[in-house]
């Protein structure tokens, strides 16, 4: 197992930074470049002011690199936290496929919520320049989720913990055992 993640963590590492360097350029580029350009002639297509179509085609740009970097993020969770149940396990003598799945529940838990809250502010902008209303509904969606996600982490965390103390109140236990 230890192997196999240390594999994922190996593989989907460099694509995670490559996609966030790319979609954070697209981001700049787009709000800093075509959208002044297009806001200064106010141009309209069909009807449409281009503002909007050049927001919606930086959205779908970016929507389609963020699928890639949540699989690859997907990827690196299972992968360190495997590690970290391998190396957590291994000091307390036990590996076991429920510390496995804790970890990686609390793991996905807290990096989901911060990936969000990042895909959020690359999004928003363009979200307001579509209808200011969508990034508002988003944020509430997001806020919302973040919160149940959280929970779960930190359900998952001490599942962990309230495993470790009880392996140490034994230990404990069996010592006063000993020398009575």
């Amino acid at each position: 197992m230890y192997i196999e993640c240390a594999k994922k963590l190996r593989e989907h590492g460099a694509g995670v930074l490559i996609s966030v360097a790319t979609a954070v350029l697209i981001y700049v580029i787009g709000f800093l470049v075509f959208i002044p350009i297009a806001e200064a002639y106010q141009p309209t297509f069909f009807g449409y002011p281009v503002t909007q179509i050049i927001a919606f085609v930086i959205l779908v740009a970016l929507a389609i690199l963020v699928l890639r970097i949540v699989y690859q993020i997907h990827e690196l969770t299972d992968g360190f936290a495997g590690v970290l149940a391998y190396e957590f396990g291994k000091a307390g003598g036990e590996v076991t496929t429920e510390s496995y799945k804790h970890y990686r529940t609390a793991i996905r838990g807290v990096l989901y919520v911060i990936v969000v809250a990042g895909i959020y502010l690359l999004f928003a902008g363009y979200l307001a320049k579509i209808h200011a209303g969508l990034a508002a509904l988003f944020l509430i969606a997001i806020v919302i989720w973040a919160v149940f996600s959280l929970y779960r982490a930190g359900m998952a965390i001490g599942a962990e913990v309230k495993t470790m103390v009880e392996k140490w109140a034994e230990k404990l236990e069996k010592k006063k055992e000993k020398k009575e």
